[in-house]
């Protein structure tokens, strides 16, 4: 008589269940990796996308847009 665990006893089924509940964590956290929402613009905008988002919604006139466009070279 064995007095181990195996598969066969409630032991066995235990490993099982740790074993799926496992294997559900690892996928779950590679879909919310893969699937993490996105931002519409990018954090980083240089200057002169921020001077012609600027000019395109009328904030700043032409003549602003080519000054600081030569001051930013």
């Amino acid at each position: 008589m064995m007095y181990g665990y195996d598969f066969s006893t409630a032991g066995g089924w235990w490993m099982l269940a740790a074993m799926a509940i496992l294997a559900v964590a690892i996928l779950g956290s590679v879909w919310m990796i893969v699937h993490r929402p996105r931002t519409a613009t990018p954090s980083g905008s240089s200057a002169d996308d921020i001077l012609r988002e600027r000019f395109a919604r009328g904030e700043i006139t032409a003549e602003q847009f080519d000054e600081a466009k030569k001051r930013l070279g």
